[in-house]
């Protein structure tokens, strides 16, 4: 299984709104300050699996 933040090979991991996440991924975005440079390339990872996530489930029960 891979990480779908820095694409490496995982044993074990955690699934952040149907993406899984490596250990080392979960804990860089949970402990990155706002004043880092890295701190939007995570919050952009994180806006398009919530995209991802809620567009899926539109698709398997949309609303009329």
């Amino acid at each position: 299984m891979y990480c779908d933040f820095c694409q490496r090979e995982m044993d074990n991991g955690i699934e952040l709104l149907g993406a899984m996440i490596c250990e080392n991924c979960f804990h860089d975005i949970s402990t990155t300050p706002v004043s880092s440079e890295n701190y939007d390339y995570y919050k952009e990872m994180v806006k398009k699996l919530l995209k991802n996530y809620i567009y899926e489930k539109t698709i398997l029960d949309p609303v009329k």
